[in-house]
């Protein structure tokens, strides 16, 4: 509650709600979605949103949750110039922001989620403007009053940047959908369906993600073809952005016939996509959470990732790990799986425990939480600053 004991007028930045950046995509629908759902009376939700996206947010969203259109502008920009006006116009008490915070004073208390800070540890896999951009992020961030990230990792490297926030930086790790589910929950209609529709080999690892140089896809298909005794192919399932390297690799091994690119896959699809896979594949260099492989295991899909980064602390000992510079090694684990039904069998088994312990419902409340308590804490600092009678 505020300090007037009124509900706390909650503004979420949810511009990625319908498009955007396909993992903050995925990550902003998945949190709204929960928090409208679960109707916390602590809140009086407002949500931003595009104005673009003003018919289907007006038919999807119930009427109990204040819905503000802004201009479809880059989300810097809007969450440095149009958020805070917002906030102030409508009287909001605190704002989510999404990786961008704002300078400008306000009343409000500014949550920055910042999914990650990869760029000021590896420049190298991203383009000058990219680095340029993102760094504006860093700026902002010393105007938020508190800062939400997805692992301790990320923590930690803010903390070793000296990226802070007055009321600290807190971790919420991301949850998984329930539509992810194991193969055994699809009829045979429509995994036939499935199968014509991406023509499907009848055994195939799977890449679900960017298809860029952080992801080491070049180091996949080198272990791909190391497994040349195996009947498989590997379906990699994103969107295929400049990956000279990879390509040239292709070609000189002529691995086509090996390779299934089938691009961006529809929400509605992915889910039968994962759980259909033999082995699920993630060797990337530098990953903030890696969200791909909690949602292959929740599919009972067992996964193979890289040992950097975030994976070790988010994938725990369900996932067996290699180095993403030794594509031996890589091609090692996978082997392991594909030659051993008693190890298959109990990384399906660990990989189905650890995926229940990530949840979006958990993580909407765990944000909800955090706000509540910042909120509190504002509100008790601003009654001390105020001078007695």
């Amino acid at each position: 509650m505020n300090s007037k004991g009124s509900k706390i007028r909650l503004g979420i930045d949810a511009k990625w709600y319908f498009d955007g950046p396909p993992s903050g995509h995925m990550v902003v629908k998945n949190l709204v979605n929960e928090i409208v759902c679960a109707g916390d009376d602590r809140f009086e939700l407002c949500l931003f949103l595009t104005s673009k996206n003003r018919i289907e947010a007006k038919a999807l969203f119930p009427a109990h949750v204040k819905l503000i259109f802004l201009p479809s502008v880059p989300n810097l920009l809007s969450n440095l110039l149009l958020l805070p006006l917002m906030a102030l116009l409508y009287d909001i008490d605190a704002v989510l922001f999404q990786n961008f915070g704002s300078r400008w004073p306000s009343k409000a208390l500014k949550i920055a989620y910042i999914h990650d800070v990869l760029f000021l540890d590896y420049p190298q896999y991203y383009t000058r403007a990219e680095v340029a951009y993102f760094k504006q992020m860093i700026r902002f961030a010393a105007n938020a009053d508190q800062i939400i990230t997805i692992s301790n990792c990320e923590k930690e490297r803010m903390q070793k940047h000296d990226v802070t926030a007055p009321l600290g930086i807190s971790v919420v790790y991301h949850g998984v959908n329930k539509s992810f589910k194991p193969l055994h929950a699809y009829s045979e209609d429509d995994i036939k369906a499935l199968e014509e529709k991406y023509n499907l080999p009848q055994t195939y690892l799977l890449y679900v993600g960017r298809v860029n140089i952080r992801k080491n896809l070049i180091g996949l298909v080198k272990a791909l073809n190391l497994l040349k005794d195996f009947d498989l192919k590997l379906v990699i399932a994103g969107e295929r952005g400049s990956y000279p390297e990879l390509d040239e690799y292709i070609a000189a091994r002529q691995l086509d016939r090996h390779i299934v690119f089938i691009g961006h896959v529809p929400e509605a699809d992915l889910y039968l996509l994962y759980a259909r896979a033999k082995v699920f594949c993630f060797p990337s260099y530098a990953e903030g959470f890696g969200l791909p492989p909690i949602e292959a295991m929740q599919c009972g899909v067992p996964v193979v990732v890289s040992d950097r980064t975030s994976m070790p602390e988010v994938c725990g000992a369900a996932a067996l790990y290699a180095n993403p510079d030794d594509e031996s090694e890589i091609a090692l684990e996978i082997e392991l799986l594909l030659n051993d039904p008693v190890l298959y069998n109990e990384k399906v088994d660990q990989c189905l425990a650890l995926a229940r312990k990530f949840s979006w419902t958990k993580a909407a409340n765990e944000i909800l939480t955090l706000i509540t308590e910042a909120h509190g804490r504002e509100n008790y600092s601003e009654a001390q600053a105020q001078p007695r009678l």
